[in-house]
C-alpha cells in the first residue's frame, strides 16, 4: 500500500471497523468504507469503479468478489508490534474515498485528501472548544461522511469515542441509556433522529443527559420543534450545520437560539473558516439579496474530485 492506494474497507460498525482506518492510513493508503449490508452487486461495483485490489474485512462477513481483489481479514493481523512508525504521507495525498448515493445516476467516490479533513478540526478561528475530556458518539454509518466528523473529532481532539451498533442507533430508548451511561458531551444528529430523542428525554423524568454540543447535519432543520428541550438544557449550545461529501462534511455553522427557536429560523449560517460560499443565479453571477440561487463552495475543504470520473468532477 501506498501514497494515493485506495483500501476497501469492508467491517461492521466496530472497534475493528476503527483499527482498519487507522491501519491503512499509517500505511500510507486511504479507505474506503463499504457497508456490509450493501448487496453483492453494490460492493463490487464500489470496488470495480474505484480500482481497489486489496479488501479489508472481517472473516464473519462472507462475500463474493470480482476477481484481481486480494482478500485480508484483520483477525489475521499481527497487532503485537509496536515499532515506530515512520510518516510517508503528505497532506496532498487521499486520506478517503466516500461514495455519494447517486441520486443523479450510479454512486460517485468524493476523493478526500489529508488536508481536507485536518483543516476541518484544526484553523486559527475554530469555532467549537472540543477537548480531552469530550464523549462523543459514532451515530452515523461509516459510509455517511456525518461519521468522518464524528470519529476525527474524538480521536484527533484526544477524546472518546462511543461506537453505536446499528441496531442501537435505530432503538431511541437504548441510545439515550447509552447517551447517559457513557456521560456523551458531543452529540451529532439529524433533525429526525432528534425528535425521537427529545421524546424520550421529556418521557423520563429526573433523569438528564451531560451534553454539552448537539449538532445537526444532514437535512433540513425545524427549530421550533427544539423549544421544550432547550428550556430543559438552556446550556447546551446547538449547532445547525450544512456540507455535502465533496466539500468535506460540513460547509457553514449556526448557532440555533432563543430568537431562531421562537420563530422558527431555520438557517443554516455562514461558511465556516477555510472555506468560501456564493450564492449565484443561472449565469453564475452573485444573486441580489432574497433572489434563490446556486450555492458554490470555495475553499481548503473541496475535494479532490471523483475517482475514475475526471469528466463529473
Amino acid at each position: 500500500v501506498k501514497p494515493d492506494d485506495v483500501v476497501g474497507l469492508l467491517i461492521d460498525r466496530s472497534i475493528e471497523l476503527i483499527v482498519g482506518m487507522l491501519a491503512i492510513l499509517k500505511a500510507g493508503g486511504a479507505y474506503l468504507p463499504i457497508d456490509k449490508d450493501y448487496p453483492n452487486e453494490r460492493i463490487n461495483y464500489l470496488v470495480k469503479d474505484s480500482s481497489v485490489n486489496i479488501l479489508l474485512t472481517s472473516k464473519e462477513l462472507k462475500i463474493e468478489l470480482v476477481g484481481g481483489v486480494s482478500l485480508f481479514h484483520i483477525e489475521d493481523t499481527d497487532r503485537g508490534k509496536n515499532e515506530r512508525i515512520e510518516y510517508i504521507n503528505r497532506p496532498s495525498d487521499l486520506c478517503y474515498v466516500i461514495y455519494t448515493s447517486g441520486t443523479t445516476g450510479n454512486p460517485k467516490g468524493s476523493m478526500i485528501e489529508h488536508r481536507n479533513l485536518v483543516r476541518l478540526f484544526f484553523n486559527d478561528k475554530f469555532q467549537f472548544d472540543f477537548g480531552v475530556k469530550d464523549v462523543w458518539t459514532m451515530f452515523h454509518s461509516q459510509c455517511f461522511d456525518f461519521s468522518v466528523w464524528e470519529i476525527y473529532g474524538a480521536i484527533l481532539i484526544g477524546g472518546e469515542l462511543i461506537i453505536i451498533p446499528k441496531m442501537t442507533a435505530r432503538d431511541t430508548n437504548t441510545y439515550f441509556n447509552t447517551l447517559k451511561k457513557e456521560c456523551v458531551t458531543v452529540l451529532n444528529q439529524t433533525p429526525s433522529a432528534f425528535y425521537n430523542l427529545i421524546q424520550e428525554d421529556l418521557s423520563r423524568e429526573g433523569e438528564r443527559l451531560n451534553l454539552r454540543y448537539v449538532i445537526f447535519g444532514g437535512e433540513a432543520l425545524n427549530p421550533r420543534r427544539l423549544k421544550e428541550w432547550k428550556s430543559n438544557y438552556p446550556n447546551v449550545k446547538m449547532i445547525n450545520m450544512y456540507g455535502i461529501t465533496e466539500t468535506t462534511v460540513h460547509v457553514t455553522y449556526k448557532e440555533i437560539g432563543d430568537y431562531e427557536i421562537e420563530n422558527n429560523i431555520s438557517s443554516i449560517g455562514g461558511p465556516i473558516p477555510t472555506l468560501s460560499v456564493y450564492l449565484f443565479d443561472k449565469y453564475q453571477k452573485l444573486a441580489p439579496r432574497g433572489v434563490p440561487g446556486e450555492l458554490f463552495v470555495g475553499g481548503e475543504g473541496v475535494s479532490r474530485g471523483y475517482i475514475g470520473k475526471e469528466e463529473l468532477t
